[in-house]
């Protein structure tokens, strides 16, 4: 039983009714504590330091705002680091054929470089923009 005033002053007695918390009966003082129904239904507080945090989707997700926003997927140009004038590559033309280019003329023209699952580079020609 809790004791409380009224607006009058006078004293008030209220009956604090049993709650069930894990199975078992309590009678609390105050106002009854906000228990959910079942323990898998706990109100969770999501922070790294507990282990408990963002699903592996929401940290993707994360992750490729981050990626966008900072220019990591814009394309960026390589080439084979021996810079030989003279020395051949395999060059994929325009409609589709492969020729041997040597590098002051893949240099020349607009092309991109691409390395093959073998390790070697080709470039291919791209369309004038």
């Amino acid at each position: 039983m809790m004791m409380g005033a009224a607006a009058g002053g006078q004293p008030q007695h209220v009956v604090q009714q049993p709650i069930m918390v894990n199975g078992v009966p309590h009678v609390v003082a105050g106002n009854p504590p906000n228990i959910p129904a079942h323990p898998s239904m706990m109100p969770v507080h999501n922070d790294p330091v507990l282990g408990i945090g963002q699903t592996g989707s929401e940290m993707m997700a994360e992750q490729m705002k981050f990626a966008h926003e900072n220019g990591l997927f814009d394309p960026q140009d390589f080439k084979p680091k021996d810079d030989d004038p003279s020395r051949y590559y395999m060059v994929r033309e325009l409609d589709g054929v492969w020729t041997q280019r040597n590098r002051v003329t893949i240099d020349a023209l607009n092309c991109r470089w691409y390395l093959a699952d073998q390790g070697y580079f080709y470039a291919v020609r791209v369309p004038e923009s």
